[in-house]
């Protein structure tokens, strides 16, 4: 890998009471200071949507007031665009206002299953996302192994795949993703960072030893994805 890679954190919870990563401005600069450190180029925010107690215009705005508030209280800082984890309910593609819970500037949305079983509505349904949104699956290596089978399934819809770089760390986790990260099929890591914590950190650096050349590739598709996103 060159210097000149963009390192991108595709999944991160640092905006400043958005949601429970971040308790406030102190936190935030912290938090910064761990991406920064790490050598991260692009960070994209991605705070909590949860249908069930969230609206789209109330998160919005809650959320453009604690990105003003993050740029206004810290200094130095990687590029960072705005998007968010949109937990999955029923009938979502027909949420009046989804789109504006993409990537800024794209039509990326980032989408988070449910840990319980997935019904045959739910791959319908995110089959259906995929046709209108660049889906990327927040976290696949959470629903590993018992889902692998839907999963392939959901990325053969066109849906694209995210992984935490934690589950690298963890033996069985490793087994478990190392298909999906062999075969091409993972667009983007993140730290999923809440809080502050140096050790859950550390290891999104320490990813890119344990991903090998793919590391690269990886990092090249998270740009392509981007290319286009409104950073902040």
């Amino acid at each position: 890998m060159t210097e000149k890679t963009n390192i991108i954190d595709f999944h991160t919870h640092i905006l400043p009471c958005a949601d429970h990563g971040s308790d406030g401005i102190n936190t935030s600069r912290e938090q910064i200071a761990l991406i920064n450190d790490a050598g991260v180029s692009t960070a994209v925010l991605t705070p909590h949507f949860y249908p069930h107690r969230h609206t789209v215009a109330g998160f919005t705005e809650n959320v453009s007031a604690a990105a003003e508030a993050l740029i206004s209280g810290t200094d130095r800082r990687p590029r960072l665009c705005i998007g968010a984890e949109v937990l999955y309910c029923d009938g979502i593609e027909d949420m009046e206002g989804l789109e504006t819970l993409c990537i800024r500037g794209t039509n990326i949305l980032l989408l988070e299953l449910p840990k319980s079983e997935w019904s045959k509505g739910l791959l319908y349904e995110v089959r259906r996302l995929s046709s209108k949104y660049t889906v990327v699956l927040a976290h696949i290596d959470r629903y590993l192994p018992d889902k692998a089978e839907e999963l392939k399934r959901l990325l053969s819809y066109g849906a694209l795949a995210q992984i935490n770089t934690a589950s690298l760390f963890n033996v069985v986790s490793r087994i478990c993703v190392s298909p999906f990260v062999e075969s091409g099929q993972i667009y983007a890591v993140g730290s999923d960072l809440h809080g502050v914590d140096k050790k859950a950190y550390s290891q999104f650096v320490k990813a890119r030893k344990k991903l090998g050349d793919e590391y690269t590739k990886i990092m090249e598709r998270s740009a392509k994805l981007l290319d286009g996103a409104e950073f902040i």
